[in-house]
């Protein structure tokens, strides 16, 4: 049976339909789209803005107490603000009052100012916000100064050094070890933001802006028990004041000098050609005498050091020297030789046996050839103590002559002859030998050559060759590392104890 389909209600449906569609499509129609800026922090969505620069307008004009802490015209937006610009129909948009009250709640405003990162090869970099690009080559002219005396670097920068006649110093080279960029940047004014020069330079040298330790000069104080009793070597106390001009500077009681220990943020290298004249040592002779007993003795010819012209070529880092190298040797005069005549007659008026000494002199003798030249003395640097004197221009392989009579109570020589500044070989000593002497010194020679010439155990005779000047363990150059220490451990000035140097 068929279907009867009902026309009329079909007809009434497609009319209505057409109806709602038509009125659909006015409606549409009547609305028009609209450019907005959807806003984001962080990622997290804050609402939809008509003119984002309303927003920005706001920041900068309620901020006066940002402009006038940093002097600065202009407050931005915080870090991670971020406005995308599209189109919709929809009417639902915040102020830019709205906006405001939500970041200022949720995160920090930022000024212009620069980056200035100092990239080391192997450790992280390290980031300094400063407010003026202008104050970076200054504040490090003024840093680079504290290891290099300014008018010399200024003469280098400036290409007008003075030729060397006789003696003295040109400065070939000078760079950072870092690499050092800048670069213009927003900066979160809850962060730390330099602002001045000097305050930059104070923070390259000592790694914050914090006050240093302070020390009032006492009667009697100079600058190297200053600095020796405060853990510095001279040169850091002087380069935390640069008022004091030299090492013999005069203090007056009641200054106050700054003690801080410096932490620089960089590595200044200064590659130099040093021309100078060195003292080079005499030898002394004994002469003996049948006619004289063993208990008398004189001088039959007093010594006269020679003068050696050397040129070095010398590579500092931070004004310490790490390798020192000397290229061409001329003697200026030579030295003449101490003889020394000793009686060998036995008396026998005595009611004991006497034998006579092997020596009769107690002078000790100087370890290494000439000519040299002392790098790091005994003391404090970077907060650690030194604990001997280091002695360069000796070439690699030379001989080391033992300073006194004594017997060897320990070497090592495992490690190899390319130092590396920090090995632990040797407990950072590298090839080593100590000596024990009669009257309870510890004498040791470090980071030698591994072809040690004596054996735990030997007797040893002052001038006597015991190894050769090396470059192992925690070393930067070939040298001798001679260091002094009493019967108790504690370590003793060589330059006091045993040499004028």
């Amino acid at each position: 049976m068929a279907k009867k389909i009902n026309l009329g209600g079909v007809l009434l449906v497609c009319v209505i339909t057409a109806l709602l569609i038509c009125i659909g499509f006015k409606r549409v129609n009547n609305l028009e789209p609209k450019t907005v800026y959807q806003v984001y922090l962080n990622g997290e969505k804050l609402g939809l803005l008509e003119n984002s620069n309303d927003l920005f307008d706001i920041i900068d004009t309620t901020q006066e107490s940002i402009k006038k802490q940093y002097d600065v015209d202009k407050v931005y937006p915080p870090e991670g603000l971020e406005t995308i610009e599209y189109t919709t129909y929809s009417d639902d948009l915040s102020t830019a009052e709205e906006i405001y009250d939500l970041i200022k709640d949720k995160s920090t405003f930022t000024i212009k100012g620069y980056v200035v990162t100092i990239k080391p090869t192997e450790t992280e970099p390290i980031y300094i916000n400063i407010l003026n690009k202008e104050d970076l080559e200054p504040a490090l002219l003024n840093a680079v100064s504290a290891f290099i005396p300014i008018d010399n670097l200024k003469a280098y920068i400036n290409g007008n050094q003075v030729e060397i006649q006789d003696t003295g110093k040109t400065i070939k080279n000078v760079y950072f070890d870092e690499k050092i960029t800048i670069k213009e940047e927003y900066l979160p004014v809850d962060s730390q933001i330099i602002t001045s020069e000097s305050d930059l330079t104070q923070y390259l040298l000592f790694g914050t802006l914090e006050k240093q330790a302070e020390y009032t000069v006492k009667d009697g104080d100079t600058v190297e028990t200053v600095a020796y009793n405060n853990k510095l070597s001279n040169e850091e106390l002087l380069i935390a004041n640069p008022n004091l001009s030299s090492v013999n500077s005069l203090l007056s009681e009641g200054q106050v000098l700054n003690i801080g220990l410096i932490d620089p943020l960089f590595t200044v290298v200064e590659e130099s050609e040093v021309i100078e004249d060195i003292e080079s040592n005499y030898e002394t002779i004994y002469e003996d005498d049948n006619t004289k007993y063993a208990s008398q003795s004189y001088v039959k010819q007093e010594g006269i050091k020679g003068v050696d012209r050397v040129t070095e070529k010398i590579l500092y880092k931070n004004g310490e020297i790490m390798t020192l190298e000397v290229s061409s040797t001329s003697e200026i005069s030579a030295p003449v030789d101490k003889i020394v005549v000793r009686g060998t007659k036995v008396s026998h008026d005595y009611s004991f046996n006497y034998y006579p000494p092997t020596t009769i002199s107690s002078d000790w003798y100087w370890p290494t050839t000439s000519p040299f030249v002392i790098t790091s003395y005994y003391g404090y640097r970077w907060g650690k103590l030194h604990a001997g004197i280091d002695i360069s221009g000796s070439l690699f392989g030379s001989p080391i002559y033992s300073a006194t009579d004594g017997t060897v109570i320990k070497t090592n020589s495992s490690c190899a002859n390319n130092g590396v500044y920090g090995s632990s070989c040797g407990g950072g000593y590298g090839n080593y030998i100590e000596i024990l002497t009669s009257n309870g010194y510890k004498i040791t020679y470090a980071h030698i050559k591994n072809n040690i010439k004596v054996s735990t155990g030997n007797k040893v005779s002052k001038g006597q060759v015991i190894g050769y000047v090396g470059n192992s363990g925690s070393s930067t150059g070939t040298h001798l590392h001679f260091q002094i220490d009493d019967a108790n451990g504690n370590s003793l000035n060589p330059c006091k104890v045993a040499f004028a140097c």
